[in-house]
């Protein structure tokens, strides 16, 4: 089992990069502009909470993959991942419902005629693997490679769940056979 990744990073589209930079530029600008202390803080306050929710790589290990932040993870037990896809254009005609759009990440609650209801921890759009949990949550999240996320979650899911019988099914229905 060596030989498949448990790290992956979280690489940010055009759009991200010009998003994030702009308006943290923009914040420290006016910031630095105004010379007023609580208008800093404030400023400095919005980019650095901005960065703590950003996304910043994906870890399968201890049974969880783990959505890694600034300081601290979000994560998801192996044994309630349903069903795992890669879903290039999941994203495309999302409204955000709750979340932060284009500053570190597109992270929060969307929703669109694609999955309906969802939760992102997205950095780059067109690098989409979804997952769903037992509970029918949908989760998306852009691995550097998908294609070796999704099957590196194989061999790990099925460690984890001892050979459950359905995962085959799952990843037979993604176009992932062994």
């Amino acid at each position: 089992m060596s030989h498949y990744r448990t790290r992956f990073k979280s690489p940010w589209d055009s759009l991200l990069i010009i998003m994030t930079t702009g308006i943290v530029g923009l914040l420290i600008g006016v910031a630095l502009f105004t010379g007023i202390l609580w208008v800093m803080l404030l400023n400095l306050g919005i980019v650095g909470i901005c960065a703590a929710f950003g996304v910043y790589g994906y870890s399968i290990q201890e049974g969880e993959l783990q959505i890694v932040r600034l300081g601290w993870s979000k994560n998801i037990p192996l044994s309630g991942i349903r069903r795992v896809e890669n879903k290039p254009i999941a994203m495309m005609g999302s409204i955000r419902t709750f979340g932060i759009g284009g500053v570190f990440g597109y992270i929060g609650k969307f929703k669109n005629s694609i999955l309906n209801n969802y939760t992102a921890y997205v950095t780059h759009r067109k690098k989409t693997v979804l997952i769903v949990t037992d509970d029918d949550q949908k989760v998306l999240i852009s691995p550097d490679d998908p294609n070796e996320f999704i099957k590196s979650l194989k061999v790990y899911i099925k460690k984890e769940c001892h050979g459950k019988d359905d995962i085959d099914k799952i990843f037979r229905e993604a176009g992932l056979n062994d």
